[in-house]
């Protein structure tokens, strides 16, 4: 057995806190030239907050903030459902769809489609991570910030059964590690003078 102070496999850093400032600054500043008008950027819940929070902060246009929640696609199903639905009237705006990563792109579609039928000037995607690898529908991605290989990842609102949002770095995780216990990375993400975060 397993001595209960053995540490984990170290998780491995795909972003700094540094590099995810300076990723949002360029797709704040992209977005700000594509919509000198204002925009309406909408959050999918639950792990775009942090983003999206970040964006609006360096926006440099007019923005208004919605959120928008949807079931996961269950494998087989093919189904998605709407949880929470906008409170604003997109009709004639311009929108965009913050996302924290795309990986299939069956969310993703999904929502551009429920919006497109709303009758704005436009519909545009914004992701943090993009997942290409695992992508099954082809999504147009606008304004993307880092590429990321097919890895579990935690971290700037990126969880593991509700772990790991707030930090502010994305890390690749070893997710039978987390299946096993979901607070097995607590020590080395809070805390630990061994792990570098930055």
């Amino acid at each position: 057995m397993a001595s209960q102070e053995a540490a984990p496999r170290q998780p491995r850093v795909l972003l700094t806190a540094a590099e995810i400032d300076s990723t949002v600054a360029r797709l704040a500043a992209e977005m700000s030239a594509r919509y000198h008008d204002g925009v309406v950027l909408i959050g999918v819940l639950r792990g775009s907050v942090p983003f999206l929070a970040d964006l609006v902060r360096v926006m440099t246009v007019p923005v208004s903030v919605d959120f928008m929640a949807i079931t996961p696609y269950t494998p087989g199903s093919g189904r998605v459902r709407l949880l929470k639905d906008l409170d604003l009237d997109i009709a004639g705006r311009d929108a965009v769809i913050v996302e924290d990563i795309v990986d299939t792109g069956l969310s993703t579609a999904f929502l551009r489609r429920e919006l497109e039928r709303r009758n704005p000037r436009s519909v545009a995607v914004c992701t943090l991570l993009d997942r290409r690898i695992r992508r099954v529908v082809p999504v147009e991605i606008d304004f993307a910030g880092a590429e990321v290989a097919d890895a579990f990842v935690v971290g700037y609102g990126l969880d593991h059964e509700g772990r790991y949002r707030n930090l502010r770095l994305v890390a690749a995780a070893d997710v039978e590690l987390l299946a096993d216990d979901p607070d097995v990375y607590v020590p080395v993400f809070y805390g630990s003078p061994e792990f570098e975060l930055e």
